[in-house]
């Protein structure tokens, strides 16, 4: 199966160190079914920092789904707000301490839309009912993000080499290179 990761950069060795606290499913490497959806991620990543944006292409191996992991509906749910409350809050400093906060190799489900920090943010505060915070919480149509939490979950990647593409004066490369 074939994964994207939208980065400012070609990364020759994942390393979780340098990935983002307080994301959707906890801190971890972050894949995309759709090349578009990780040249936005990309594109996104390029414009908070610098270098280039790059998409990067990994096979993963159907085995990654027999070790310990989560999947959600391609729709918001309950379950799915629940979840990233649990990884985006910032109440609890003890929290930061563990990243992810939650035992799963990898998880997978839907990509919320920009707007869901607000949500969450009402929902936390008590502002809204979980119920309301599913009602006005969107994911992106037709995509889905798979988050990898371990190094066991990363040892499924297919990383003989890196292949990517570079966006570079306001148009992608055709075609995949090889690192």
């Amino acid at each position: 199966m074939t994964y994207y990761h939208g980065t400012n950069m070609i990364i020759n060795t994942i390393d979780f160190t340098k990935c983002r606290l307080r994301t959707d499913f906890g801190k971890g490497f972050y894949l995309t079914d759709k090349t578009e959806t990780a040249q936005n991620w990309a594109i996104r990543r390029m414009e908070f920092s610098s270098g280039t944006p790059t998409v990067l292409r990994y096979d993963i191996h159907n085995g990654l789904f027999t070790l310990h992991g989560k999947r959600f509906e391609s729709t918001p749910s309950l379950e799915w707000i629940h979840f990233i409350c649990l990884n985006r809050r910032l109440d609890d400093k003890r929290m930061l301490i563990n990243e992810p906060r939650h035992d799963y190799n990898w998880v997978s489900g839907p990509i919320a839309n920009d707007k869901i920090a607000n949500v969450i943010d009402d929902f936390l505060e008590g502002e809204i009912t979980d119920v309301e915070a599913v009602h006005r919480a969107r994911a992106l149509p037709f995509t889905f993000q798979l988050s990898l939490h371990t190094t066991e979950a990363i040892n499924y990647i297919n990383a003989l080499d890196v292949v990517y593409k570079q966006y570079k004066n306001n148009k992608w490369s055709q075609n995949w290179q090889h690192q």
